[in-house]
């Protein structure tokens, strides 16, 4: 029997580059929640799904499964929404349903899949630089509780999972359009009007190339076990503010840097608490999977403009 991957979310940015990167892991499928994929590669299907309340899920394990991987794309990730209706941002970003599915499968047909759970570097409280995987989650906001409950759930019920806390995801426009905005796209365009645009540069991440978390998802699915450790810190290699990347992007692409306003995060009064310095110790990441992480600069030059 070939394997079957479940992708959450593959509407969505991540889960788009995934869906068209891992078909070569086996038969892929993919829940969305409101927007189908118009384009989806041969051979992929979609299954509507409410991951709140379970609905269609039945019917997606009866008709694809068994799943021997699932990788947890979906999410209520804007912090702000998730401030404002905890308990919604928490049915979703807390895969209760899903791992209910997932056990049941087990008992029925004694295939125990392997989760790859997408968790955020807003589980950190922001206060130093340069988070470890051991450090202790003290999550600022909502949306970093929710992540941090989705977790400890994975850690107490299901043995065979790997966490990835990510950063920033940047990237090229996906092969179909999301509904939020992208940031790398917002600098490209924010320096492209020639308009002076604001950046925070007191606020800092780990931003990480999209096409590097395909490699990371690639490696753990086509692992023959487990890898060394459950939770990996996944950002990109550098510590940046968003002042630095719009600066990257700006010599890249060649705009004028004087159109960037370096300015504190304090000029700006925001409906949610967001930490200071979430930037990541990625070493074991690199150690144990093998992979190598893209500069910004160098990432750059892969995306068009």
């Amino acid at each position: 029997m070939s394997s079957r991957v479940l992708v959450t979310g593959g509407s969505g940015y991540l889960g788009q580059f995934l869906i068209d990167s891992l078909q070569d892991v086996g038969q892929i499928v993919y829940t969305y929640s409101t927007r189908a994929l118009q384009h989806a590669p041969e051979g992929v299907a979609g299954v509507q799904v409410d991951l709140a309340s379970g609905d269609g899920m039945d019917a997606l394990f009866q008709q694809h499964g068994p799943f021997h991987a699932v990788v947890n794309c979906a999410a209520v990730s804007q912090p702000a929404v998730c401030e404002k209706d905890y308990a919604m941002a928490r049915s979703i970003n807390v895969p209760t349903q899903l791992l209910a599915q997932l056990q049941a499968q087990q008992q029925q047909c004694g295939v125990e899949a392997l989760f790859i759970h997408i968790s955020t570097d807003q589980v950190y409280d922001g206060s130093k630089a340069f988070w470890s995987e051991d450090d202790a989650c003290a999550p600022v906001n909502a949306y970093g509780r929710t992540k941090v409950e989705a977790e400890q759930l994975l850690q107490a019920s299901w043995p065979r999972h790997v966490i990835l806390r990510s950063s920033i995801i940047y990237g090229p426009l996906p092969p179909e359009p999301v509904p939020r905005a992208l940031f790398l796209q917002f600098v490209e365009q924010s320096l492209a009007s020639g308009k002076p645009t604001s950046f925070f540069d007191d606020e800092f991440r780990c931003p990480i190339f999209v096409s590097d978390i395909v490699s990371i998802v690639h490696t753990l699915l086509v692992s023959p076990g487990l890898p060394p450790h459950s939770v990996y810190n996944m950002g990109g290699p550098e510590r940046l503010s968003r002042a630095d990347m719009a600066a990257k992007v700006a010599e890249a692409r060649g705009y004028d840097a004087s159109n960037i306003l370096a300015a504190p995060s304090s000029t700006v009064q925001r409906p949610v608490a967001s930490p200071a310095d979430i930037s990541m110790s990625v070493s074991r990441l690199v150690q144990d999977l093998g992979i190598t992480l893209t500069p910004f600069s160098e990432a750059l030059k892969r995306i068009p403009p």
